[in-house]
């Protein structure tokens, strides 16, 4: 059993550094401007695709999707990134990026092969982004920075990857520099008497245009002052600007048109209770919602999920495999609408709505997991967490550790 990989297969490279069974059953050799072939159990195929899917059916098949429906989306995702060029490249970012808004990985809640064959593929290309298309690309961005910390340098480093530096900070655009002053001519004597004589002639004209070029300066120095106000533009993105309170649920339902959904009126201490939706429906028995205590997300902006309107967003913690999703749970004794905070943000208040412009949610989101003692909190770009916490007490979850929170 053998693969042969093509040295400029990244996307193959990192799958076989991240199932180590496949690195001690099959020989593996570089081969140069030839597709990437596999040889197993007696099948031969060859191309990234059709390898990585088979090298995923014998080593882990839970990479392939967990249904039908999921291989058959992560096959069509897989086939998407194989297109090459600098436009085709651009508009599969694009694809992407909006494909991404409300989720956590491509396909499932969890690492599939469409994620790992997919960065493998668009790497580079993100290389050759500027800060200002990162930004405006953020929910690509986001899960660019989130799958390449998910593996570890080493795997990268032998699929010849390296950290792509992402900032999801808006940013700080460039100042102009004044312009030069003119230089004023050098005039004769001659020259300065006929320019005399011709300004005594027009006096009356002069003193129009002098009138128009003080209201004109005037009105040039009010700009020149209003300009160092840019510089304020620059937002710096904090744990803090979100809304996080207590919840608790008094009453839940499935949706009517949508089998996957819950809808939750939930109790905020508010005169009264947020209606909510929530794609629990999978994870979460309807019996185990009842009466719960939850951590909201309260300045969202407000969104119809298959005509019912949902006015928060309850916060939840997704196991690394993806198979067990649980709410943040606030500490005993927590009552509807205590504030939720991130340690080290204290006392700082939320903005009144995220504005989707300024991504604001989708920029800390990368960074909200739990620990190893599943406590949630947030990583800075520093990796210190900062537990989250109601009251100086800190949001656990039941049984979730190293999960991710959204």
């Amino acid at each position: 059993m053998s693969v042969s990989i093509s040295n400029s297969d990244s996307a193959l490279k990192l799958l076989l550094a991240l199932v180590p069974e496949a690195q001690k059953e099959l020989t593996v050799d570089a081969v140069a401007d030839q597709l990437s072939r596999l040889t197993l159990d007696g099948q031969v195929v060859e191309g990234t695709n059709s390898v990585a899917q088979l090298l995923a059916a014998k080593y882990n098949s839970a990479l392939a999707g967990k249904t039908d429906a999921e291989k058959a989306e992560v096959s069509q995702w897989l086939t998407m990134s194989a297109r090459h060029g600098q436009s085709e490249r651009q508009i599969f970012a694009q694809t992407i990026n909006e494909h991404l808004a409300g989720k956590t990985y491509i396909v499932s809640n969890s690492v599939t092969l469409a994620d790992i064959v997919v960065f493998g593929n668009i790497h580079a290309f993100m290389e050759t982004l500027s800060a200002q298309k990162r930004f405006n690309w953020s929910n690509f961005s986001r899960w660019f920075d989130l799958i390449q910390h998910s593996v570890s340098e080493d795997a990268l480093a032998k699929a010849g990857l390296k950290l792509v530096a992402i900032d999801l900070n808006a940013p700080v655009p460039a100042k102009k520099q004044p312009a030069a002053p003119a230089k004023a001519d050098k005039a004769t004597p001659a020259a300065e008497g006929k320019k005399k004589n011709k300004q005594e002639g027009q006096e009356g004209k002069d003193a129009q245009k002098d009138s128009q070029k003080e209201g004109k300066k005037e009105k040039k120095e009010k700009k020149e002052k209003k300009q160092p106000a840019a510089a304020k533009e620059e937002l710096k993105i904090e744990p803090s600007m979100i809304d996080l309170r207590v919840g608790h649920i008094v009453n839940v339902k499935k949706h009517e048109d949508a089998d996957s959904l819950y809808v939750e009126s939930i109790e905020l201490g508010e005169p009264e209770p947020r209606t909510v939706v929530s794609g629990l429906v999978r994870f979460i028995p309807i019996e185990q919602m009842q009466n719960r205590d939850v951590v909201l997300v309260c300045n969202l902006k407000p969104v119809a999920m298959r005509g019912v309107k949902s006015f928060a967003m309850v916060l939840c913690a997704t196991s690394p495999d993806g198979n067990t999703v649980e709410f943040v749970e606030p500490p005993k004794g927590s009552k509807p609408g205590d504030r939720v905070y991130f340690e080290g943000f204290e006392g700082r208040e939320p903005e009144e709505v995220l504005k989707p412009k300024l991504k604001i949610f989708e920029t800390i989101q990368p960074g909200l997991f739990t620990n190893e003692s599943r406590e949630a909190g947030w990583y800075d770009e520093e990796k210190k967490f900062h537990k989250l916490l109601v009251n100086g007490s800190v949001c656990t979850t039941a049984t979730v550790a190293k999960g991710t929170l959204k």
